[in-house]
């Protein structure tokens, strides 16, 4: 039997898909936002004269919202970009030794990542830094990108045991 058909990995990885399908939901939700911001913006600086204040800060804090909270379903339905034209001439074990690799690297990066973000977030709300124009602060933003770097870290890690158990097989 192997690692990936083991009833544990299994639910792990049904937890990991049904937790970062909630975070992309938070994403579509603040791109739809930033879609009806834009819109409002558009009709009223063209129709009335009278543009959306504000809304390029509006439309910037919705952003690291959207993109971060797509990160690790994307990650799950494959959408990151991969260079599989190199892949193709490495026996199965050299691409599943290439993914371990790649896997682990990808892992320091995103943990990193969100500790880095973390501390950065603690920074600024200690500063109470906040936008411009509409006074936004700045913190909570910083926060999300590193709790969206936990389920990234967490579909690495499937990754990472796949790889193990190609490379065993």
């Amino acid at each position: 039997m192997t690692i990936t058909s083991s009833s544990w990995f299994s639910k792990f990885h049904q937890s990991i898909k049904s937790l970062s399908s909630w975070f992309e939901w938070v994403g579509l939700l603040a791109m739809g936002a930033m879609c009806l911001t834009t819109l409002i913006d558009v009709i009223g600086s063209k129709g009335f004269q009278r543009p959306l204040p504000g809304s390029t800060e509006l439309t910037g804090v919705l952003q690291v919202v959207a993109i971060a909270g797509g990160l690790a379903f994307s990650k799950i339905d494959g959408r990151h970009i991969r260079v599989d034209f190199l892949l193709d001439w490495l026996p199965n074990r050299g691409e599943a030794a290439l993914d371990i690799f790649s896997s682990i690297l990808g892992l320091g990066f995103f943990a990193i990542a969100g500790l880095m973000t973390f501390q950065y977030g603690l920074s600024i709300h200690d500063n109470n830094t906040e936008t411009l124009l509409l006074k936004i602060r700045l913190s909570p933003f910083a926060f999300w990108i590193s709790l969206c770097c936990i389920p990234m870290c967490l579909v690495i890690v499937l990754d990472l045991i796949s790889s193990i158990d190609r490379m065993l097989r």
